[in-house]
């Protein structure tokens, strides 16, 4: 996040080329964990720890650490998007820019409504069939707020999904995100998965399962190969698109039917 600030404040014809959906998204996806878990920052209520080894204050310490950490990229992302906003609000040539990410809200929006439903669909399932209980582990059933938070985790996976819609639909091939930003981010947000798919083919027991509940979020063989495909997928669709254009994947005859529709019309006198 901070070399993403240093970049656009150097080049500031990259910083109206980003997508203002996806750093909501981003922003959306980091503020939702700290409001289901404020309690944690100010409270050390010991009904709140979800594992139980007999030292529910190191637990309960650990949890606030998180959040901290979490806070800091929130606040970044808050900055950025102020930043992004600002360059376009000011200047009126912006316009096509804020239809472009006008269609990638109609068409992204609708996919994160229908998956918070189908999230929903399957806690009600979930609690219909299955009896609270404790497992062997000490990690309880997963509430509807843990749900969500944990679906929001999921669209931070894929954040660069509106940033890939932004860029077909306004052909930029500005290099409006560095490498250590998409890729990094992605990194991070990969690395738990990663872990996870190592942690399943080994006989020795982790404190992972604390965060990584095979149970209850999407941590399992097929959501973790899944999860870490596509967003390897997305780095890869951003590299071209900002090095070839925001259509390079695109199949040739909407590529010409673009540059058709860009073409000056000659008015006859």
């Amino acid at each position: 996040m901070a070399l993403q600030l240093l970049h656009v404040k150097r080049h500031a014809d990259a910083l109206p080329m980003v997508s203002v959906i996806m750093l909501i998204v981003l922003t959306l996806g980091h503020l939702v964990p700290l409001l289901l878990n404020f309690e944690a920052l100010f409270m050390m209520s010991h009904n709140n720890v979800n594992v139980y080894f007999g030292n529910d204050g190191w637990l309960e310490v650990n949890e606030v650490l998180v959040r901290v950490i979490t806070m800091i990229p929130f606040l970044l992302e808050v900055g950025l998007l102020q930043m992004a906003w600002s360059a376009r609000s000011g200047d009126g040539s912006q316009k096509n820019l804020w239809i472009s990410d006008k269609k990638v809200l109609y068409l992204s929006l609708p996919m994160y409504i229908g998956g918070g439903l189908i999230a929903w669909f399957v806690h009600l399932s979930r609690k219909s069939y299955q009896r609270p209980r404790i497992h062997h582990l000490g990690y309880k059933q997963q509430s509807l707020w843990g749900d969500l938070k944990s679906y929001a985790g999921l669209i931070l996976d894929g954040f660069l999904l509106p940033q890939v819609l932004f860029n077909i639909f306004s052909d930029s091939n500005v290099k409006a995100l560095t490498p250590s930003f998409y890729f990094g981010i992605t990194f991070v947000r990969l690395l738990p998965h990663a872990y996870d798919l190592y942690r399943s083919h080994s006989s020795a027991w982790s404190f992972s399962y604390i965060y990584a509940n095979p149970r209850l979020d999407y941590y399992s063989t097929a959501w973790d190969i899944i999860i870490s495909v596509g967003g390897l997928l997305f780095v890869f669709i951003i590299y071209l698109q900002q090095r070839f254009g925001g259509h390079c994947l695109l199949p040739r005859r909407f590529r010409q039917r673009s540059t058709y529709e860009k073409l000056p019309v000659a008015s006859t006198a």
